[in-house]
């Protein structure tokens, strides 16, 4: 117990409880907000736009080439603001050029990718406009956390969800699935360009987006090989849990069926933002003492104590509370309680191993071995969906995501020991 408090002390002194809790007032926004729009929209329409903003999901982590995600490794090891203000103008202005490409691809072969849901590729395109909205916001929240202002990191995030949950609904109530398409794009944007001035005007014009930004700190190849690894390992981290999804769509063909399906993953997915947040608060101290073995195993050894007692908590919380929280959703989907039961399995294994050790790779610079680890659990994810859901239907998709999952936790704790290992080697 001693251990625990003084852990969660230094939490505490790292503003780690004010994202915290402004990160779990987003989760129950975000919450409130997918039982409104589950609600309003039809079960068919649902299906439609969910099957679309799975596959957007699986492209915005290598929205600028990942770029964001390089910030937050190499910005955290400069000591110079200066110098992290100079990779922050380099992340917007190459990333923005990187994003829009991405775009274009997805405008033009939405046809394609959607072929087997005709009516995804409206939603589809509308979804392609947030990766350049999710690209803005995220690179100036990887700037708050790289200069340690963690409370405006966790007021900014709050600010964010409050807008995407009042655009959205609006725009669900104005113009139905697309109206609440275009909230839940652009909010993120405004946010982003918001906090960017507000900083601007705190720092008297140090953060300088088109003007001359002087050589950066860090070879421009190793910044953006470090950005393409962490984003590619992203993606196919994403896919584990949205390529079940795009499978039942493609397999199935049925809209009703993936609908069912991601109403399921829905609050195990929503769960992780637990650990994440854990991770989060602490990613820029991680990267700091990235060749300190004995902080990084001390560091665990405390996550793992604290994090066993909160995955226990929440499995007990679920076996006694999951017949009211499935009604939220309607008595049509009654059925997704089963497939829940499944998903919950992913709780124990995302929390206490693949969340921790994989944020502390990325925060050493490891972000390569987190890549080769995604694929290998995209490969095996992909096989078991392919063979399982023609069997099982969605109750074979769950399968298959518990099963990747699983082996992606073994390899993660290999990984840590291999990275361990080599902090004693010249």
């Amino acid at each position: 117990m001693e251990q625990i408090k003084k852990t969660l002390s230094s939490f505490e002194n790292r503003g780690g409880f004010h994202i915290f809790f402004s990160t779990i007032l987003l989760r129950v926004i975000q919450f409130v907000l997918g039982v409104f729009i589950i609600r309003l929209l039809t079960k068919e329409d649902y299906g439609n736009l969910s099957y679309a903003f799975s596959i957007t999901q699986l492209i915005l982590p290598f929205s600028g080439a990942g770029l964001y995600l390089s910030l937050m490794h190499f910005g955290a090891i400069q000591e110079k603001l200066e110098d992290k203000f100079k990779l922050f103008s380099y992340t917007i202005r190459r990333g923005f050029f990187y994003s829009l490409i991405v775009i274009t691809l997805i405008m033009s072969l939405s046809g394609l990718i959607s072929n087997r849901m005709p009516g995804a590729i409206h939603y589809l395109r509308l979804f392609s406009i947030y990766i350049i909205s999710y690209y803005l916001f995220y690179s100036v929240m990887s700037l708050l956390r790289i200069m340690k202002q963690n409370k405006y990191y966790a007021a900014s995030l709050l600010v964010n969800s409050l807008l995407v949950f009042g655009l959205s609904l609006l725009g669900v109530y104005l113009a139905q699935g697309s109206g609440y398409t275009l909230g839940f794009v652009i909010a993120p944007a405004i946010t982003g360009i918001v906090v960017l001035y507000v900083l601007k005007i705190r720092h008297k014009g140090s953060i300088k987006i088109f003007g001359p930004q002087g050589d950066l700190p860090v070879k421009t190849s190793e910044y953006t090989k470090y950005g393409i690894y962490a984003g590619l390992g992203n993606i196919a981290s994403q896919m584990a849990w949205q390529l079940d999804t795009i499978m039942i769509g493609a397999i199935l063909a049925q809209s009703t069926m993936v609908a069912t399906y991601k109403v399921a993953a829905l609050i195990p997915f929503s769960l992780i933002f637990i650990p994440s947040v854990f991770m989060q608060t602490d990613f820029v101290y991680i990267a700091e003492k990235y060749n300190n073995k004995q902080y990084l195993i001390n560091y665990y050894k405390k996550y793992f104590l604290i994090f066993s007692v909160i995955v226990l908590a929440t499995l007990i919380t679920w076996y006694f509370l999951s017949d009211w929280i499935v009604k939220l959703f309607g008595p049509e989907y009654i059925e997704a309680k089963s497939i829940i039961n499944i998903l919950m399995i992913n709780i124990v294994g995302t929390f206490l191993f693949r969340v921790p050790l994989g944020n502390i790779l990325a925060a050493v610079g490891k972000a390569k071995w987190n890549t080769y680890s995604a694929v290998v659990l995209l490969v095996v994810n992909f096989i078991l969906n392919y063979l399982l859901i023609p069997k099982y239907n969605i109750y074979g998709a769950a399968y298959a995501t518990v099963s990747s999952i699983s082996l992606s936790c073994i390899i993660s704790i290999i990984m840590f020991i291999v990275y361990l290992r080599q902090i004693d080697k010249p």
